[in-house]
């Protein structure tokens, strides 16, 4: 009977760690997403100062989130994100909105892409 108990609190254990990095890989990702459509939005009305300042904020917030979520994924992905917010910045330093644009569009799509791929669905574990 001990040992069913003990086999039963290890399946549960094992599955709210699960559920538990679904739900973060979402957040995370969700909210770099967001952040980069705000940065393109700003870039594409011009703002370079403000959408330099998000940016900035996004670089900043990435740091504290990389660390946790190098915990549960692979250091591939975060070091494509790590680079994209960087080539983003340097852009936008530039007043290159052309490129901007491109690197807010395809961070904002990787983003997205990271959710799906990280995430529990059918279609990528089948």
């Amino acid at each position: 009977m001990k040992k069913v108990i003990i086999a039963i609190v290890i399946i549960v254990l094992f599955i709210t760690a699960g559920i538990l990095e679904q739900v973060l890989i979402n957040k995370y990702f969700s909210k770099l997403e967001d952040m980069a459509k705000f940065v393109r939005s700003l870039v594409e009305q011009k703002d370079f100062e403000a959408a330099h300042e998000k940016t900035l904020e996004m670089q900043k917030s990435w740091s504290k989130m990389k660390h946790i979520v190098e915990a549960v994924i692979s250091h591939n992905e975060t070091k494509e994100v790590t680079m994209r917010i960087a080539e983003l910045e340097g852009y936008i330093a530039a007043n290159d909105d052309k490129s901007a644009i491109a690197t807010a569009s395809i961070m904002a799509d990787y983003c997205a892409n990271l959710k799906h791929i990280l995430g529990f669905s059918w279609d990528t574990i089948l």
